[in-house]
């Protein structure tokens, strides 16, 4: 917790240890009397902040992050993945707003918020210290049926993709159905389910949600951090379909995958080979006096040809 000792006293945060009369957890969402078709909100962000290489910054950047999601309770959490401390936050009612880690071998700090919170940690943090996504869920809420919208999943894949369905129980009470469309631990996997059922008493009757699962490639991380909930939603040609099928905006992102580079012209492979041969061939021509045939001859095999 000593990196917590930067934050200014407008943002400092009260340890408590003691029970509290009810368990620290997600918020309960600000639609759980209703939704409103089409709009777009972040379920889950975890991001990870550029400490430069070098641990003596990383203090500031925990302090930053900290102070961004505005949490009134720091709780000391455990390390994860290389990171040997965190801290978990709550706003002043108990509900969780994010969990911080950094220390250990890592020289960067990662940030993570779940459930209705994450919408407004990742508004507060993805700016700062050149965030790199590692995760993002994308959420659309509906009270369309589960039926119909399943038939909407299948008509914009296609009959060749492969879909997971599950069904969950609980003490012999359905708590939702689920249909998935790619692994989790692929670079997108697209999720619908009852979340009516799976968070009961938080939602109206009837509300399902349709996700979007976004792990970008390392080279992507940093462009994902600015995107939008509807450019993250609309990440592929898969899920802009959806969206469009939805009635929902439909965003155009950048392309997150590796552009083909294309045949390069004449010019360029020259330039290519200048900079790649050029100090050879001068070596080359010293060694000649400058007979450019003699070098010529040589670079093409010929058997007769000496330097």
């Amino acid at each position: 917790m000593a990196a917590l000792a930067s934050l200014s006293d407008s943002a400092l945060l009260v340890q408590r240890h003691a029970e509290r009369s009810s368990r620290p957890g997600p918020r309960p969402p600000s639609c759980n009397t209703g939704v409103v078709e089409g709009q777009y909100g972040w379920d889950w962000t975890s991001t990870t902040h550029d400490a430069r290489g070098s641990k003596t910054t990383v203090p500031v950047i925990v302090a930053d992050v900290v102070a961004a999601l505005a949490g009134s309770v720091a709780v000391p959490g455990k390390g994860l993945q290389g990171w040997s401390e965190s801290v978990r936050l709550f706003d002043s009612e108990g509900f969780r707003v994010g969990q911080v880690y950094w220390g250990g071998a890592r020289v960067d700090v990662h940030v993570v918020s779940t459930s209705s919170a994450a919408h407004d940690a990742r508004h507060r943090v993805a700016g700062l210290h050149q965030a790199r996504t590692a995760r993002v869920d994308t959420r659309l809420d509906t009270l369309t049926s589960y039926e119909d919208l399943e038939g909407l999943l299948r008509a914009s894949v296609g009959h060749k993709a492969t879909l997971r369905s599950i069904q969950s129980e609980k003490d012999g009470k359905s708590t939702g159905r689920t249909l998935y469309l790619g692994a989790p631990t692929s670079q997108v996997q697209v999720r619908l389910y009852e979340k009516h059922l799976e968070s009961p008493g938080c939602y109206e009757d009837g509300v399902n949600r349709v996700e979007v699962q976004l792990r970008p490639a390392s080279r992507a991380k940093a462009m994902v951090s600015t995107w939008s909930p509807a450019e993250t939603f609309c990440a592929t040609k898969l899920t802009r379909r959806v969206a469009a099928r939805l009635g929902a905006e439909v965003a155009k992102p950048p392309t997150m995958e590796k552009q083909n580079r294309g045949t390069p012209d004449l010019e360029r492979s020259l330039d290519f080979m200048r900079r790649q041969y050029g100090p050879s061939v001068e070596r080359w021509l010293l060694a000649t006096g400058g007979e450019v045939g003699t070098v010529m001859e040589y670079l093409l095999r010929r058997p007769d040809a000496q330097l």
